[in-house]
């Protein structure tokens, strides 16, 4: 995408004789471009944080295996808040595979678990949080899995509900790793002169940096 990126502003940079139409595919190209770029940099970014944070956090995440002792790579993405159709901060995609029951699965393959945090104020606490369901999902997915489908089948569109039923044990996981997480934030605050920044804020500033070096290549 960099390198893209760049051939993409010196053919506009070089060539003022391009067509109107054309000018404009390409600087939307461009556009889409610094929008990905800056995402995946936010993405770097808040994951960095997190782990400076809460390390052990972090750690088991990173570690994290199934009940066969299998690793299980967790991706996260941070993403705007109207780029997912369910509607909440944060979610943990749950599926498994069809011949393996304690495999999770994602868009990434088998072992795999997709995360997606909308970019809010608060979205370390949010990451925090699906880490939680991830940590107790991975581990206990075949099982969960029973639990899940009895508990809220006919419930399936309320977003907010799912996996926070009162006995629900990823819930409780969740709540758990969201609670450590603030402890850990509040040590890290009172053992630093380092702000965090806020991820909105965050975003747009490297989306500034990335047009401006288009403007100034």
């Amino acid at each position: 995408m960099r390198e893209c990126l760049k051939n993409l502003n010196a053919l506009v940079g070089e060539n003022n004789d391009i067509e109107t139409s054309k000018r404009r595919k390409i600087e939307s190209k461009i556009e889409w471009l610094v929008s990905h770029i800056s995402y995946y940099q936010l993405t770097e970014n808040l994951l960095n944080q997190f782990r400076v944070i809460a390390p052990t956090l972090y750690n088991e995440i990173d570690r994290v295996k199934d009940s066969r002792g299998r690793t299980v790579d967790v991706y996260v993405k941070f993403i705007p808040t109207d780029a997912t159709d369910i509607k909440a901060w944060g979610t943990t995609y749950m599926s498994q595979d069809e011949n393996d029951k304690d495999a999770y699965r994602s868009e990434y393959g088998n072992l795999s678990v997709s995360v997606k945090i909308w970019i809010v104020s608060n979205a370390l606490l949010v990451l925090s949080h699906e880490f939680g369901h991830v940590k107790y999902q991975v581990a206990h997915l075949a099982d969960y899995f029973k639990y899940y489908k009895k508990t809220y089948f006919s419930i399936m569109n309320d977003s907010h509900y799912i996996g926070h039923d009162t006995n629900d044990p990823s819930g409780k996981s969740a709540n758990q790793y969201e609670k450590l997480f603030r402890k850990e934030y509040v040590q890290f605050l009172k053992s630093t002169n380092e702000s965090i920044q806020n991820p909105v804020a965050l975003v747009e500033g490297i989306k500034k940096t990335l047009r401006r070096d288009v403007v100034n290549f």
